[in-house]
């Protein structure tokens, strides 16, 4: 039997198998239905379905649960825990910033780090001033005024 890439190299091959010419087809059907099984049980962005994500599908902090013990466990988890890696469940977006705010963020990341007392990831850092903008628009509106916005 030839092997491909869905094939078990170490699995014991039956010895009926070896015998039937067919046995090669449907052992190939098998794991072929096997793999579109689990290519179909993940969502566009990689995750299982039904998997807890840390910030829900619409990044408001709300979670989806999972049927599974791992999933409950997870749950009860802050989020820099619960994730596999920092860009677990991220996407990278193109971003524009002036030299001055860029530095800033190193500034913000130094800080936290302070007070926190641990290292703190760029990404978490830059992602936590995104939500406390969303969450206070005031606050951004008052930045875009002093940047000229609304001068009509």
């Amino acid at each position: 039997m030839k092997q491909g890439s869905t094939d078990d190299p170490f699995a014991e091959e039956p010895a009926d198998a070896r015998d039937d010419p067919e046995g090669d087809e449907t052992s190939r059907d098998d794991a072929l239905d096997r793999t579109e099984a689990t290519e179909s049980s993940r969502d566009d962005s990689g995750e299982r379905s039904g998997a807890r994500t840390a910030d829900g599908a619409d990044g408001s902090g709300s979670e989806t649960e999972s049927p599974s013990g791992a999933g409950a466990q997870r749950r009860s988890l802050p989020y820099i825990h619960a994730r596999d890696g920092v860009k677990d469940g991220r996407t990278q977006r193109p971003v524009f910033l002036r030299d001055h705010v860029e530095s800033g963020i190193d500034e913000l990341v130094a800080e936290m780090e302070a007070e926190l007392g641990e290292d703190v990831y760029k990404t978490d850092v830059t992602e936590a001033a995104m939500a406390v903008a969303q969450e206070n628009p005031e606050l951004v509106l008052g930045k875009l005024e002093e940047w000229g916005y609304g001068w009509t």
